[in-house]
């Protein structure tokens, strides 16, 4: 369902077999190569690390939550959190295939080449790909993970270990980097005007917060992204193959399959249940958002829309940092929580025009606490992240369930796995068992 261009390049799970003596050459092709320089290599990790981030995975993340619905076919059992392990296939094989594996071979050549800066970029993107991965599964492979030739059925890891290695190699990264732009070697691929440290530490902050650790992840979200130019953000043409991946989905793939219509997210937009603060600019976030289609609630791909077909999707943004540091500030008793929230608030009555007024809470309260959760589960549509926070928090937020009474608390392993690797954790956990952070 994915049709975003990927340059297969040769990755270090290929396994090259050659033949002796007379033999030898018989049957090479001169126009297929088999290795390629790192420059071009890390392409191929950062479009993983994006598909993973944009694509099934954040459609699934975003019903589950119920940012969105499904609506026909395969997607109305999805809307009924009844998905299958095949179903979570993709997903890993954007991960480790198209991401970790080619983050991972591009700091290998990289290194031989005497490249740092280069092998440091390519350690964020394998952090934030792992980061990920453990956030929606729990523990994953990640220490012999994509090292087929020594490890064909890597062990897994527990998630707490993935997270604190996803950290190590973010401290490596900055360590390597000095103030390179974050626009090196993301070609045509993604654009952000911070640097390749801010950006790191803007990670850093969020899977600290998914880890609970509050004091860390304010700590990196102030030396993170801090103007809304400096969201790293995907980029898309017209081009076939290349457009946004939620037009792609649902204009040229599965039309009809994922929509919105009576989500608890446009229930909020729309003042059918009311929000924490009276925001009257939510009528043009809406409009942004969504259209309405026969009385359906659709996404809005317009080029003028949210989801529109070269509209650009946060990879970590301006608004999902600032209200880390307003969330893990009013956590730690930091006075700062106001001001980061009423920063977003303001930048978003820019965005949007009309009304979003400031928070009237106290620093450090509850009520604030909940204002800034729920400014975060409408801000990051179409991404992971609220997802993340609602299993995070023990769905505080009362988002009401699809069915049932509970929202669905991981991605199940895939079939793939199941099939080929004995370590997957037994018995296999269900969709509302809750990772182990969690």
């Amino acid at each position: 369902m994915k049709k975003i261009v990927i340059i297969f390049l040769l990755s270090f799970s290929l396994i090259n077999v050659s033949c002796e003596g007379y033999t030898e050459g018989l049957n090479q092709d001169p126009n297929n190569f088999n290795s390629a320089p790192a420059e071009l290599i890390i392409g191929q990790a950062q479009l993983g690390w994006m598909q993973l981030a944009t694509s099934n995975s954040a459609r699934y993340a975003g019903i589950f939550m119920n940012h969105f619905t499904g609506e026909d076919r395969q997607y109305v059992t999805v809307n009924g959190y009844s998905t299958t392990a095949a179903d979570y296939d993709d997903s890993w094989e954007d991960a480790y295939v198209r991401g970790i594996a080619q983050a991972k071979y591009t700091q290998e050549l990289a290194a031989a080449s005497g490249n740092t800066i280069l092998e440091a970029i390519a350690k964020i993107s394998e952090a934030a790909t792992f980061g990920e991965m453990a956030a929606l599964f729990g523990d994953i492979p990640f220490t012999e993970a994509a090292d087929p030739n020594n490890f064909p059925t890597p062990a897994y890891d527990g998630q707490a270990a993935v997270l604190a290695g996803v950290q190590t190699l973010l401290d490596q990264a900055i360590a390597a980097l000095g103030s390179e732009p974050a626009s090196l070697y993301a070609g045509n691929r993604m654009a952000s005007s911070a640097t390749w440290v801010e950006i790191a530490h803007s990670l850093k902050a969020r899977y600290y917060l998914i880890a609970k650790d509050y004091a860390n992840a304010l700590v990196h979200a102030r030396q993170g992204i801090d103007t809304p130019a400096k969201s790293l953000v995907t980029l898309h043409t017209r081009s076939t193959d290349t457009e946004n991946l939620y037009f792609q989905f649902t204009v040229d793939e599965r039309d009809g399959y994922l929509g919105a219509t009576g989500s608890h997210l446009v229930n909020l937009l729309t003042g059918v249940t009311p929000r924490l603060i009276n925001t009257p600019g939510d009528a043009n976030r809406y409009a942004s958002y969504f259209a309405d289609n026969g009385g359906n609630v659709i996404l809005n791909v317009a080029d003028s829309g949210y989801f529109g077909e070269i509209k650009s999707m946060n990879l970590i943004s301006y608004e999902e940092v600032k209200l880390i540091e307003a969330e893990a500030a009013n956590r730690t008793g930091d006075a700062g929580d106001v001001a980061a929230f009423n920063e977003v608030r303001a930048h978003l009555a820019t965005t949007y025009g009309g009304s979003f007024p400031p928070t009237a809470a106290a620093s450090g309260s509850n009520t604030l606490l909940l204002e800034i959760l729920e400014e975060k589960y409408m801000t990051l549509v179409g991404e992971l992240q609220p997802f993340h926070d609602v299993r995070r928090t023990g769905n505080v937020l009362n988002i009401p369930p699809k069915t049932g009474s509970t929202i669905p608390q991981r991605f199940i392993y895939p079939q793939v796995e199941i099939d080929t690797n004995p370590n997957v954790p037994s018995p296999l956990p269900t969709l509302f068992d809750k990772t182990p952070i969690n």
